[in-house]
């Protein structure tokens, strides 16, 4: 299969097959296809995943919960055509097949920060949404199941690995997806392989490339629609009554990207503590704040964080000496402020 580039159209219109023209898909009964229509030319490890579903062996088991889990690693492109077959001969043994969907840049672990830098396609799985006719026309197509499919949109030059797997979230959010199989570790299932999830019932893993062209990053960015605002916390109705704790001491242990403007206080958009629990390591989405009124909060918007507060965001950067300033209980009585260092170690 040979790779095309081509460019997008130049404003904020998708491109829509024309009235009357016969489209033509090219089946794609086999793995290899697909890794050079995502991965194209690039180098690095090629991740497959394999597991048998647990119930196999006890029938007590959780529905989907697998067992017997093998991952391996395989030099891209080299042993692309190996790693293929070795995921068909899985499934023929009754084991669920799936490869990463971005290459690493060194065998033995699926971490963020071994991802290679750059990538040539985004992806989505549609879980039980189903992307928008109206958006941009995925370049491959691979039905998991009957009614499940994974997208792909080829696009037409390398892009930074933070955009892509921020498109990706967005491509999620807007088809009502998955938006946990959006970042760079993701694994997703191989044409060519098979779906026993429904056992005694099994899905054939199939695709298909569409005739869509590659697409330039810059319409995929003005198609797809921004991530929904998070929600605020509700700012506090009676004044804040706790210690005057600094801000500062706690940024010095994580990556701040920047200063957001905030209409109620201070807020960083930081690299967030749990970011290696994030799908694909993605560092956006994170923020850190003090409330004009003295409080101190944190907030992560990805689903591993959640029900993450300021609590524990503060255990998780502890690890120098915090100094408190805290008000006297009795100001009649004691005119100056009382101070007490606390230190804190780092478990």
């Amino acid at each position: 299969m040979t790779s095309e580039e081509a460019s997008g159209p130049s404003d904020r219109e998708v491109r829509q097959p024309q009235k009357g023209t016969s489209i033509v898909y090219q089946q794609l009964t086999r793995p290899e296809g697909l890794f050079r229509h995502v991965f194209v030319e690039d180098e690095g490890f090629l991740v497959t995943f394999t597991a048998q579903q647990g119930r196999f062996r006890d029938p007590g088991t959780r529905p989907n919960e697998l067992a017997d889990i093998r991952q391996r690693s395989w030099p891209y492109p080299s042993r692309a055509e190996e790693a293929a077959q070795y995921l068909i001969d899985e499934a023929q043994l009754e084991r669920e097949s799936y490869f990463g969907v971005h290459l690493f840049r060194e065998a033995g672990n699926r971490r963020a920060a071994n991802t290679v830098p750059t990538l040539r396609a985004l992806w989505l799985d549609e879980d039980e949404g189903h992307f928008p006719e109206t958006g941009p026309e995925p370049t491959a197509t691979v039905r998991s199941s009957a009614g499940r499919r994974h997208l792909y949109w080829r696009l037409s030059h390398p892009v930074a690995v933070e955009w892509a797997v921020t498109m990706n979230r967005r491509l999620a959010a807007w088809a009502g997806g998955d938006v946990g199989k959006a970042g760079a570790a993701s694994v997703l299932r191989a044409p060519g392989t098979a779906n026993y999830k429904r056992h005694p019932r099994v899905d054939l893993v199939v695709g298909e490339f569409t005739g869509a062209l590659p697409w330039e990053p810059e319409i995929m960015e003005q198609a797809v629609p921004e991530l929904p605002q998070p929600k605020s916390s509700p700012i506090r109705a009676e004044p804040y009554d706790g210690p005057d704790v600094d801000l500062a001491p706690y940024l010095e242990n994580v990556e701040v990207l920047g200063n957001v403007p905030d209409s109620v206080g201070t807020k960083y958009a930081i690299v967030c503590p749990w970011v290696n629990e994030h799908s694909g390591g993605d560092r956006s989405g994170t923020r850190v704040g003090h409330r004009a009124g003295g409080g101190l909060w944190f907030h992560c918007d990805h689903e591993h964080c959640q029900g993450r507060g300021w609590s524990e965001f503060r255990l998780a950067v502890r690890g120098q000496v915090i100094r408190i300033t805290r008000r006297a209980s009795r100001p009649d009585k004691v005119k100056t402020k009382l101070e007490r260092t606390v230190n804190i170690t780092r478990e």
